[in-house]
């Protein structure tokens, strides 16, 4: 039977941002329930033991997000998950606790790209923090993103990637002068 590294899943279309790179959904806006959810795990089980959440919409804003990750492992699936970060803080102990969490992959370019009530350097610091703890209290893999570095054919704001990647140098003690 063919087998697939991996199978997205949408669970939410709906993103607490806007940013000016993302093509925006013309679809109604929802988030899928865990009996749907369950349905598709069971539909892909032969075929993959890797999904991620991802797409067009915010993983972290699925109220369902505890169950999603529960069900993943009852089902024997390993999870990726792809944020803009700025809800970590906010399901923090859900994430660290999800034995099915194998990677997140954090944006970092999607917050510059937006305005936000929250200030950038409070975002980083947050988004810093719980890598920090994913790392020191899970196997969680963090993977920090910034698809803007060059600008090139992106629509992407990235005036402030050297801070950010002087922050990461700093908080991991990493020195790569």
């Amino acid at each position: 039977m063919m087998r697939f590294k991996k199978v997205y899943i949408e669970t939410t279309n709906i993103c607490n941002l806007s940013c000016n790179f993302c093509p925006k959904t013309k679809r109604k806006l929802r988030s899928m329930e865990p009996t749907a959810f369950l349905h598709i795990l069971k539909c892909i089980k032969p075929y993959t033991n890797y999904i991620y959440f991802h797409l067009m919409g915010e993983p972290l804003l699925n109220p369902d997000l505890k169950a999603f990750l529960a069900l993943s492992d009852e089902q024997g699936f390993k999870v990726n998950l792809t944020t803009n970060g700025s809800l970590l803080k906010r399901v923090k102990d859900i994430l660290l606790s999800a034995n099915a969490l194998r990677q997140i992959n954090i944006s970092l370019h999607s917050f510059e790209a937006n305005e936000n009530e929250t200030s950038f350097y409070q975002y980083l610091d947050e988004v810093l923090y719980f890598v920090k703890e994913a790392a020191a209290k899970s196997g969680i893999i963090c993977s920090l993103r910034l698809w803007n570095l060059d600008n090139k054919g992106l629509d992407a704001n990235n005036a402030l990637n050297h801070y950010i990647l002087e922050k990461i140098e700093k908080s991991f003690e990493l020195d790569y002068g």
